[in-house]
């Protein structure tokens, strides 16, 4: 049996600041649907266009082109009084924030959107606080938000996006603002809403952790819809239409990590090395090992040959899609990670230029070099010395490390010691990352 889609986007496009110079294309060119039931995540960096699609689909982003539909009703055109109609019987919204008033009591924050639709005053406190009592903040029914915590906060806007007992419940980022056990009591929620009442959930996060929740999963990247991943179909229409993930086999378990994770073969007399050292890369920096072995490699070609000859090669590298031999990384990122890889490796180049001048010229001033290196720590870490004092300790302590006169961890030290005695006065997350920084400077100038 056909099933319609509960929502329906084709070709969607969303450009902010529209022929100005600051234009920026927010959604490109997003066809999709959603069908009843369903739980959807929309998946991606901060800032890929995620949320701008939830709203789009929502009625609360406007300015679009394409076509939205809620139950075959398009979207486009609709008066804001219509926009308010949707909102009060068919999508329920749930935000980061909270958005609950703080001068009104918790049950009478629930009633507000009973309040829109004229429900007599009786059956809609009834309705509250069922609602309440049933997500476990009955009690908390007459107190005011501020009173309680963030958790019960975000339960209590659960159920003001249920009061009205909508289709559809949306919700951007729901927990990011939440301790890991109130995220994890939400996000329970809203499973429960989907597996009992069949609700329709489209939920947006950039936590991969949460990502077995949905039936399907959106990819978004640079505002366009990458890949779509089915983790369970829920009718025969998006089973046929989708290609779903495969059935692992517990016989071919390591034949199919392989696929993912080449480097898994390596270690097949203990897998638990590779396991943590994969749980460690993703858990610092969200990407596999594999991916840091690659960067890697392209590191040492740019030490090699030289910034300029591999800069764009090495940046559009980590922004190309996987499939087009890339890492697929947000261009944001890709972008990031390239201009702090490439300032280091410039400075490595301007310390391998100073050594070769010292090596020739027997009255080169060594100072040079140590302002050099100086200038770029404190640029680069944003530490604003205040007294003349400690440029002279922080020069000194350079000169000493250079000499091997001290190790990195008395050179850490010294620029966390308190000035009175005889540091620089930073903070030790300050002192660890500069130490770090020098210690690359010092590995990089050596050429072999």
């Amino acid at each position: 049996m056909s099933i319609d889609p509960i929502v329906k986007v084709e070709n969607l496009n969303v450009t902010y600041n529209l022929g100005k110079t600051n234009e920026a294309k927010v959604l490109k060119n997003i066809s999709l649907e959603i069908f009843p039931g369903e739980f959807i995540i929309f998946f991606g960096p901060s800032g890929c266009g995620k949320s701008t699609l939830l709203y789009s689909i929502s009625g609360l982003e406007t300015d679009i082109e394409g076509n939205v539909y809620i139950d075959n009703k398009k979207l486009n055109g609709l008066k804001q009084s219509e926009i308010e109609t949707l909102h009060q019987k068919k999508i329920g919204m749930i935000f980061q924030a909270y958005y609950l008033i703080a001068s009104l009591s918790v049950i009478k924050n629930v009633v507000l959107p009973q309040i829109a639709i004229g429900a007599k005053i009786k059956e809609r406190e009834e309705k509250a606080q069922n609602l309440l009592d049933k997500f476990g903040v009955g009690l908390q029914s007459h107190k005011l938000p501020n009173e309680l915590s963030g958790g019960q906060q975000q339960r209590v806007a659960v159920c003001r996006s249920l009061i009205n007992d909508p289709d559809i419940l949306m919700a951007d980022e729901p927990v990011g603002n939440l301790d890991s056990k109130s995220a994890a009591d939400v996000m329970s929620l809203l499973r429960q809403l989907n597996d009992e009442q069949k609700k329709t959930i489209i939920l947006v996060t950039h936590d991969a952790s949460y990502l077995d929740y949905a039936h399907r999963v959106f990819h978004i990247k640079d505002g366009v819809l990458i890949q779509t991943k089915v983790n369970r179909a829920i009718n025969d229409k998006v089973v046929s239409t989708i290609e779903q993930k495969p059935q692992i086999s517990v016989s071919r378990e390591l034949e199919l990590l392989s696929r993912s994770f080449p480097s898994i073969l390596d270690s097949i007399n203990s897998i638990i090395p590779f396991k943590s050292k994969e749980i460690v890369t993703e858990a610092l920096i969200g990407m596999t090992a594999d991916d840091v072995s690659k960067i890697e490699a392209k590191v040492r070609e740019l030490l090699e040959y030289g910034i300029r000859e591999g800069e764009m090669n090495f940046y559009d590298y980590l922004d190309k899609e996987v499939e087009d031999g890339g890492l697929g990384m947000d261009k944001r990122n890709a972008r990031k990670i390239a201009d702090k890889i490439f300032d280091l490796i410039n400075e490595i180049k301007n310390i391998r230029d100073l050594e070769d001048q010292k090596n020739k010229d027997k009255n080169f001033d060594e100072l040079e070099e140590v302002v050099q290196i100086r200038q770029y720590l404190l640029e680069t870490f944003s530490v604003d010395l205040q007294i003349s004092q400690q440029l002279t300790i922080l020069d000194n302590a350079i000169k000493d490390r250079l000499d091997n006169k001290i190790d990195s961890k008395m050179f850490k030290k010294i620029l966390d010691l308190p000035i009175k005695e005889s540091g620089l006065g930073l903070d030790s997350r300050t002192a660890k990352k500069m130490t770090r920084g020098f210690e690359l400077l010092i590995l990089g100038k050596y050429k072999n």
